[in-house]
């Protein structure tokens, strides 16, 4: 009705739908920076003894927030029964495809973990920058196995990360 009235009446009706997609994308803005605002607020608010009380899939939510607010976009979690061994897929803000596992356990991720991890880089997700985040790090024999495959993401690093100091950021292939 309102159409129909803009293309009879008004005196230039290109203009009235200028305006209406100008204002529709002003509010797709307005609501995306209200929604990014929030996130950033609660990941701010939380701090790594909340992250030991979170479930796996909490935590792998919490890891794909940390990664919206710091540039990382097309971030999808995918985690679960059925995930293939990658709990998110990502771009990172340089632009690379990512794949991210997450580990939230009380002790550190042993290398078979990591070899793993390294086996679904070289098949499910070749061409991807693999990153491993684990909330009680790695054992020195984990962190020797991964260290040329992927980033690695230990308890001190995710500090970092949530405080905003250190990004981590996928090597270049």
């Amino acid at each position: 009705m309102v159409g129909a009235w803009v293309a009879q009446s008004a005196p230039r009706p290109l203009l009235w739908v200028a305006a209406a997609v100008a204002v529709a994308a002003l509010s797709w803005w307005a609501v995306g920076r209200v929604r990014r605002t929030r996130e950033r607020r609660a990941l701010a608010r939380t701090d790594l003894s909340e992250l030991d009380l979170m479930s796996g899939t909490e935590f792998e939510e919490y890891v794909a927030g940390l990664m919206r607010v710091h540039g990382y976009t097309a971030v999808i979690v995918v985690g679960g029964a059925d995930d293939g061994g990658a709990d998110i897929t990502a771009r990172s803000p340089g632009g690379s495809e990512v794949v991210v596992q997450c580990k939230r356990w009380r002790h550190p991720v042993p290398p078979n973990d990591v070899r793993a991890f390294i086996g679904i880089l070289n098949s499910s997700f070749e061409g991807y920058q693999g990153i491993f985040v684990a909330s009680n790090g790695f054992t020195e024999a984990a962190a020797r196995e991964g260290a040329e495959h992927m980033v690695l993401v230990d308890r001190d690093g995710l500090a970092r990360w949530m405080g905003g100091v250190e990004v981590p950021e996928p090597r270049r292939a």
